[in-house]
């Protein structure tokens, strides 16, 4: 049984967006960003767990493995790549090292200047 994995990764990334937004309906305290950013480390959890005990069907690529830690998986992605070290050396941990800088980097752009981007965002 053949799945699409690109559809997988849309329904995926529509599904934690909504479910944000209903969560936080629930829990105003938490900002939709947070539970979406929860969500999205739950996914990457899973889908990096299931890559590395070679669970996902035989067509599935690292890049759309790598899709999962860019949407905001990055920390969930990131600990499984270390713990499977063996499994991840080489370009497939540099790449998660590299996603996780570019997340980092935007984190602290985003509170260094929240004013300027909550302005920015406020003129839409």
């Amino acid at each position: 049984m053949k799945m699409c994995c690109f559809g997988l990764r849309v329904f995926l990334l529509i599904s934690a967006t909504f479910l944000s937004f209903v969560l936080h309906k629930y829990e105003p305290q938490i900002p939709v960003v947070g539970f979406y950013f929860m969500l999205a480390n739950v996914i990457s959890l899973i889908i990096f767990f299931l890559f590395f005990k070679e669970l996902l069907p035989g067509f599935v690529k690292p890049a759309a493995v790598h899709y999962f830690s860019a949407i905001g998986g990055f920390v969930s992605g990131l600990a499984l790549s270390l713990i499977n070290i063996k499994k991840s050396k080489g370009r497939f941990l540099n790449i998660q090292i590299s996603i996780t800088v570019l997340w980092i980097f935007i984190i602290f752009f985003i509170v260094l200047n929240f004013n300027a981007v909550a302005k920015f965002f406020a003129e839409f």
